[in-house]
């Protein structure tokens, strides 16, 4: 008797994980199917007919996940269809893309790989075929998004459809791609921050996962820019902040404190610090910023997305904290040793008032003490800068030095019980503040 009910409980075991494994196996063929198209597969015809069947196969993921939730009331099944069927949308854009771009630029496709070489006779082609496959893709898209995320299908579906149309635009120049993705990157920013922070609906997984596809056009644009067009420092620059941006996207997403959570903020110390060497060179490869403004510029960015860190992880708050402090600190006195100059001193000065500012708004001893740091650092370059070229030898450099020395001792005189007090009071404060 109990080895019967063992038996019976294994099978219903196996019988409950079955319906999952072959969700992951047919997900796991349909998407390689997919892009083994885009790669090897079906080459008889010429390239429009040959889309038209990547194109068909997009619209019937949709229509099979569709009939599946309808005729057989099973949402899982129907909800992974639908969701392959949003991840092909971004490969049907990049091909119609290759289309308009091979009318509107004297291109020799025969420079591309024969399997990424898309073209078309003519510009009217290309337009037809865009507005034909747009009938098909635009249904997709909401319905797809309308089972993932109802209260959000609309605003979803116009978000995925502007970063898809990126991928229709001509550009291939590093720089205009690089905008066009900053750009893609902070209007998803935006999105998830005002529009979808407080919704319920994208606080389940398909939800999460709705989110997530908005990243897809994103990601291909940069990679087919990376991968088929010149390398550019400014497009690794977009590139790494991206990076950052999508990992701490999918950790705000996930239980504060959780092993998951802390290994993407770790990951995401790489792009952050990858700015460092990245944004520098790119800014020295323009030449339209001072050279001595290059490295504040490159180590505040670098700080600045390593202090979000410590504003988010819970458990290594501190550790995040004292590396950005470092790395601004360090960045920033030693620009001044690299370009011993004005620029290199106000770029100290500035950075230091300012984060000596914050850092009292926010009652933050660390940030205040290195503020105040780098404030002096910038204020003392410049004294000692003054003093050497300062003549003591003449008669108008000795009288400004007097005066300047008699009226500072006349206010430490005058004032020094209010500057004790005003000190004493202020030492007081600061014991309570944060470290």
């Amino acid at each position: 008797m109990d080895a019967l009910t063992t038996a019976e409980y294994s099978q219903s075991g196996l019988m409950r994980k079955l319906p999952a494994l072959l969700r992951i196996l047919g997900a796991a063929a349909l998407v390689v199917a997919m892009y083994s198209f885009l790669v090897r597969g079906w080459q008889s015809g010429n390239d429009v007919s040959r889309y038209l069947m990547m194109l068909g196969h997009t619209g019937l993921l949709a229509a099979i996940g569709l009939a599946s939730g309808h005729w057989l009331k099973e949402g899982k099944g129907a909800r992974l269809l639908l969701t392959l069927s949003l991840v092909s949308i971004p490969a049907n854009f990049a091909i119609l893309g290759a289309f308009i771009y091979s009318q509107t630029t004297a291109i020799d496709v025969t420079h591309y790989p024969q399997y990424v070489a898309w073209a078309v006779d003519s510009l009217p082609t290309a337009l037809l075929t865009t507005g034909g496959a747009l009938l098909v893709l635009l249904p997709v898209i909401l319905l797809g998004f309308t089972v993932l995320a109802r209260g959000l299908a609309y605003r979803l579906s116009a978000l995925f459809v502007l970063g898809n149309l990126t991928l229709l635009l001509p550009l291939r120049e590093p720089q205009s791609i690089a905008i066009v993705v900053s750009l893609l990157t902070l209007g998803v920013l935006w999105f998830n921050r005002r529009v979808a922070h407080n919704q319920t609906s994208v606080k389940t997984h398909e939800g999460m996962t709705a989110l997530g596809l908005q990243i897809l056009p994103i990601a291909v644009l940069l990679g087919r820019t990376l991968w088929l067009y010149a390398f550019d420092l400014f497009l690794a620059t977009v590139l790494a902040v991206t990076l950052f941006f999508t990992l701490r996207q999918i950790s705000l997403y996930l239980k504060p404190g959780s092993t998951l959570r802390n290994l993407l903020d770790l990951l995401s110390l790489a792009p952050a610090l990858s700015l460092l060497s990245l944004f520098s060179d790119a800014l020295q490869q323009t030449g339209v910023i001072a050279e001595a403004w290059v490295y504040p510029i490159s180590t505040l960015a670098s700080a600045l997305l390593i202090y979000d860190l410590s504003q988010r992880n819970e458990r290594y708050a501190g550790l995040y904290l004292r590396l950005a402090l470092f790395i601004l600190l360090a960045g920033m006195i030693g620009n001044l040793f690299w370009f011993p100059g004005v620029l290199a001193a106000m770029a100290c000065v500035s950075v230091g008032g300012a984060l000596t500012a914050y850092g009292y708004q926010v009652q933050k001893l660390s940030l205040f003490a290195s503020g105040v740091v780098l404030f002096l650092a910038g204020l003392i370059h410049q004294f000692i800068d003054l003093i050497r070229h300062f003549d003591l030898g003449s008669w108008a450099s000795l009288a400004v030095f007097g005066m300047v020395s008699i009226v500072f001792a006349s206010v430490l005189e005058s004032q020094s019980g209010k500057i004790r007090l005003r000190f004493e009071a202020w030492r007081v404060r600061m014991q309570a503040w944060k470290k």
